[in-house]
Order: structure tokens, then C-alpha cells, then sequence
């Protein structure tokens, strides 16, 4: 595990092909992030939270940018057209009109991660097209709020810790990276619920709890340092998914009053059981719910626990994820 400002410094993270300083055409393309909880849950040293997540493939989204024409095609295209001009606007470069057509996206408000990773393609697509570079597009687009985990796992992939956030700061900034065991898999249920949790006036209230306890913060950070930390970086899967229940547990906690219990609804809880069942290990609940999730030693093990989920929830709401250790991949020319 490495100090974050090390990769800034090298560069490391996202792959890039560059055929021109300054390109017309970029294409992007990211993971998603799953999140396994908080480590920070108490107010100390004049932080709160401080979360760890992890990148993964299997979904994402590929973001397509072109300048000189104009115009927002393909999914999502409704909150596409708001943050293409917000990022228009902020790096205040272009000299003409630039398009972006979304391929594939990411479900919305699920616990994917949906709104960093696509915010950050079309951040970086039009800072490029504006002869930006990425780091400095991914700063002016100021992600973060209570989370660094999409940041990070952006830039850099693999599993990341954040520094929680400055009281009165609403930034939270990824610090730690490590490479996350690639033979593990995920396997991921979406609940048929109501339950969305979006960014705005929802979420802050969720973030305005109690000032919590110290041994609350202790338990959780005994969890990321002698087990989930350790567990990742000697490949010991046992301590590593020992880890994630025990942090899922607390952070559970520390949110029951807003979210009514250890998960965001019954539906998440009812899907965590059956993943359990079928031999998911570390499983919880993803941000805000409602996806929860299980992790398992092989692609084997994985494939038979993902054909039970699919008989109970259909294709459509059952993923198969894998540790995705690289950033996004951006080609422009």
C-alpha cells in the first residue's frame, strides 16, 4: 500500500494513448467502484468518515468526446447534457462546440459509484479536447463530497482509502492505493426497491449524524488495519472478507438511525442472505445501498453462487465483477 501523492507524482494509473497534443476526438472508458464502509466513524482530529472501496470491471462507462460539432447522444443523456456544460463552463477553454456520446453506462444511484465515474469521463474528455491535462481536469471537477473511493479508483484503480472529510470542507481525497488480488470475483446483487440515494439535500442529512464513539472509530479502523489491509496484501482471503463484515457491521451501525436498520431496506438484507448462502464472504451493503454484494476466492466459486442469483433476480439485476487494478483507459487523437 502506497501513499497516494506518489502515484499523483508518477503519473501511475490511467492508461493513455495520445496521438496529438491536443486532440479532436477522445474516447474514455471506466470501471465502476464498490464501497466497503467507513473507518472514520466518529468526529477526531476535525475529520468525519473516511471510507475504502474498491475498482472493479464487469460495468462502466465509455464516454466518447469530439470537438467541433455539438450535440449529447446515447444513455444517460439527461444528466449527460447538465454535466457536459458544467465541465464546459469550468475549464472554460474550448474554442468551438464538443459532442459526447455515452456507449455504455452505469446504473444510476444503485451504489456503483455512477455519478464520480461519469462526471470524471467527460471532466477529463473535455479537458483533453481543451489541451488540459487529466489531473488538473479531475481537480476543477472537484468530486468527492463525503467520498474519495470514486476519485481514486478513477485515477488509479484498485483498492483505495480516503482521508475522510474536513469538517466544513465536503471533500473527501483518496490517500492510499494497493493492488487487490485479481483472482477474486464479486458478485453483486440490485434489489427490486425505491430505495436511491442521490447526491444533494438526501445524502447530507444521511452524513449529519451523532459525533459517534471512539471505540466505534477504534473497532473500525482495527478492522482496516489488522485485517482488511493485511488480508489484501497476503492474499489471505479469510481475513480480507473477515475484515469487510466486521467494517460492514460498524458502519451499519453508526447509519441505522437514517437507514433503519443495518441496511438501507429489507430487500438489500433479504439478497445479502442469499449471497451468504450460496458462499459470498464479505458481504454488505455498497455506499448507500440498495446493491449489496459478496466477495468469493475463484471465478468458479463465483459462477455458481452468480447462476443462483439470476434465478431469484434475473440477469438484469445480478453482476459478476472482477478487481479492476488500472484507472480508466483513455484514447485520444
Amino acid at each position: 500500500m502506497a501513499l497516494m501523492r506518489e502515484y499523483y507524482a508518477e503519473g501511475v494509473g490511467v492508461m493513455t494513448r495520445f496521438s496529438a497534443e491536443r486532440p479532436s476526438h477522445v474516447r474514455i472508458s471506466t470501471g465502476a467502484r464498490i464501497h466497503l464502509g467507513f473507518y472514520g466513524l466518529c468526529r477526531s482530529h476535525g475529520r468525519i468518515l473516511g471510507g475504502m472501496g474498491l475498482a472493479v470491471d464487469g460495468v462502466g462507462y465509455t464516454v466518447k468526446a469530439r470537438a467541433g460539432r455539438d450535440g449529447v447522444t446515447g444513455c444517460q443523456s439527461h444528466r449527460v447534457r447538465e454535466i457536459l456544460e458544467k465541465a464546459v463552463n469550468d475549464l472554460n477553454a474550448l474554442p468551438g462546440p464538443v459532442s459526447v456520446k455515452v456507449e455504455t453506462c452505469i446504473p444510476e444511484h444503485v451504489g456503483l459509484g455512477s455519478t464520480t465515474q461519469l462526471t470524471l469521463a467527460i471532466y477529463a474528455a473535455v479537458g483533453l479536447l481543451a489541451g488540459k491535462s487529466i489531473r488538473e481536469s479531475v481537480e476543477v471537477a472537484a468530486r468527492g463530497p463525503y467520498s474519495g473511493i470514486g476519485v481514486g479508483t478513477f485515477l488509479y484503480g484498485g483498492f483505495i482509502v480516503d482521508a475522510g472529510v474536513r469538517i466544513g470542507s465536503r471533500l473527501a481525497r483518496p490517500v492510499f492505493r494497493a493492488e487487490f488480488p485479481s483472482e477474486w470475483r464479486i458478485v453483486a446483487v440490485i434489489p427490486e426497491t425505491e430505495w436511491r440515494v442521490a447526491e444533494g439535500p438526501k445524502e447530507d442529512a444521511m452524513v449529519e449524524l451523532p459525533e459517534g464513539s471512539k471505540e466505534l472509530c477504534s473497532r473500525a479502523m482495527e478492522a482496516l488495519l489488522r485485517l482488511i489491509a493485511p488480508g489484501i496484501a497476503e492474499k489471505d482471503f479469510d481475513l480480507f472478507t473477515n475484515g469487510v463484515e466486521m467494517i460492514q457491521r460498524l458502519t451499519g451501525e453508526y447509519f441505522s438511525g437514517v437507514q433503519g436498520g443495518l441496511y438501507c431496506c429489507s430487500e438489500s438484507e433479504e439478497a445479502a442472505r442469499l449471497i451468504h448462502s450460496l458462499g459470498g464472504r464479505g458481504v454488505g451493503q455498497s455506499s448507500w445501498g440498495p446493491l449489496v454484494y459478496g466477495f468469493f476466492p475463484s471465478e468458479e466459486k463465483a459462477l455458481k453462487a452468480y447462476a443462483g442469483l439470476v434465478e431469484r433476480y434475473g440477469e438484469e439485476r445480478v453482476l459478476l465483477l472482477r478487481p479492476r487494478n488500472r484507472g480508466a483507459v483513455v484514447e485520444a487523437n
